[in-house]
């Protein structure tokens, strides 16, 4: 059975919120440092890097008449 899941903005603000008094506390106590802290929230920071590749690289586009 597939369950629905709905997505509320104010709940994931309110989440983001507490995620981000909570690095400011772990980085307060001295728990993360501040480089640690920018790797783990970094936007490409969920993907595994080590299976990326460039698919085009120096693409160029032809605009009509330009």
């Amino acid at each position: 059975m597939q369950v629905e899941r709905s997505y509320g903005v104010a709940e994931r603000r309110e989440a983001k919120r507490i995620s981000r008094e909570r690095d400011v506390m772990r980085l307060r106590n001295g728990e993360i440092s501040a480089s640690e802290l920018n790797e783990r929230n970094g936007f490409f920071s969920a993907l595994d890097r080590s299976k990326a590749r460039v698919v085009v690289w120096r693409g160029r586009v032809k605009l009509d008449g330009k």
